[in-house]
């Protein structure tokens, strides 16, 4: 199989500005200065959707790295779900901690909420400790998540858990694979389509379901494809996303969301992965670090928008959010967030736990032949 599209890395960077700076800050704030363009506000609108491209992007990435260590069994369930737990866990964690602080402190200083982007109440801050969000044993994402964005990381979970489980119950046949593979997108559509009051069947987790694995198929078809077949890839790309534009243009979408998703976000990273120039730009430590900060731009953008709104309301100011001036701030203020979560939490925290872990592990595995001898 091939190595890592570097090519992904930009993508994702790009993806994390769309959601927090266009989609969120418009949500939170209510003005944005980057509106009243055809660009802004398509990016206001369907920012939301871009989530989707993380997904795509997460099932690539983990077919290309994991699905022949589960196979050969290099890797049992207790590491794979350890190692995908430490890597997504501190970061939620301490983003849910930071976004309930300003909420409490303005029901402490004001009696009222500082936002009304974030639940605070102690069943649902107790359900993001765990990790289990809004939108997936609980249907109503609003009422129960305290950090809207972190609702992703939840699903993705489910996800990672049952790709492990599928490949496992495979037993090596990839055919049987891709056919429950193709199984789990089919059904994440169906209840898309038609939502049911079934935890891990709500719509925040048949996004996951759906672009999860079809990120799956799309390695499988990376690892397979020469300069011609990547030619291919991208023209199927430009015909899809005119199709979504001729049906939207007569009125022929049933589910706008979805079908955003599957024509327009699915043709971009298929363009991406398909347009093999791109490599020569994006093969440097710049672009692998602008998609190692973009998690935390988009995990970090709703606590730093509370904390603005926070600190407007603690200076008794006003601020004027669709200033290109106030703009710019905020921005930067998150993706300074970004930055330090990447090397703080991304890589120093989650190094020594990983560390830690490992070394009691070992520490384990040496003390079991004492005993034995014993």
């Amino acid at each position: 199989m091939k190595k890592y599209c570097s090519r992904l890395d930009l993508l994702r960077f790009l993806a994390a500005l769309a959601v927090a700076f266009f989609f969120h800050y418009i949500i939170v704030f209510g003005d944005s200065p980057v509106s009243g363009n055809i660009v802004g506000d398509a990016l206001n609108k369907y920012g939301g959707y871009v989530v989707e491209l993380f997904y795509i992007i997460s099932g690539f990435v983990m077919y290309t790295a994991y699905s022949e260590r589960i196979r050969e069994g290099k890797t049992n369930f207790t590491k794979y779900l350890t190692d995908r737990v430490v890597r997504l866990y501190p970061a939620m964690i301490i983003s849910v901690i930071a976004t309930i602080i300003p909420m409490w402190a303005g029901y402490a200083l004001w009696d009222e909420a500082v936002s009304n982007d974030s639940a605070v109440t102690l069943f649902a801050i107790f359900l993001n400790l765990l990790g289990l969000n809004g939108g997936t044993v609980l249907e109503h994402t609003f009422m129960t998540t305290v950090n809207g964005p972190s609702w992703y990381i939840t699903v993705l979970l489910i996800c990672y858990l049952l790709f492990y489980g599928i490949i496992k119950l495979c037993r090596g046949s990839k055919g049987a694979e891709n056919v429950a593979f193709m199984v789990m997108i089919i059904l994440g559509i169906f209840f898309y389509i038609n939502p049911m009051n079934i935890p891990m069947m709500f719509v925040c987790c048949t996004r996951g379901y759906i672009f999860f694995f079809i990120g799956v198929f799309l390695a499988q078809i990376y690892g397979k494809t020469n300069w011609i077949g990547n030619l291919i890839l991208c023209a199927i790309s430009v015909i899809m996303i005119c199709m979504y534009f001729f049906a939207s243009h007569h009125d022929l979408l049933m589910s706008e969301s979805l079908e955003f998703g599957l024509f327009i976000v699915l043709p971009i990273v298929m363009f991406f992965i398909g347009f093999f120039p791109l490599e020569y730009i994006c093969s440097n430590v710049v672009v692998k670090f602008l998609g190692g900060i973009s998690f935390g731009i988009f995990l970090w953008n709703l606590p730093v928008f509370i904390w603005v709104r926070f600190v407007e309301k603690y200076m008794d100011e006003s601020f004027t959010y669709g200033s290109v001036t106030t703009y710019i701030i905020i921005v930067a203020i998150n993706c300074v967030v970004g930055i330090l979560s990447y090397i703080l939490i991304d890589k120093l925290l989650v190094n020594f736990i990983k560390k830690r872990i490992q070394s009691k592990a070992q520490k384990q595995s040496e003390d079991k032949p004492e005993e034995k001898s014993s």
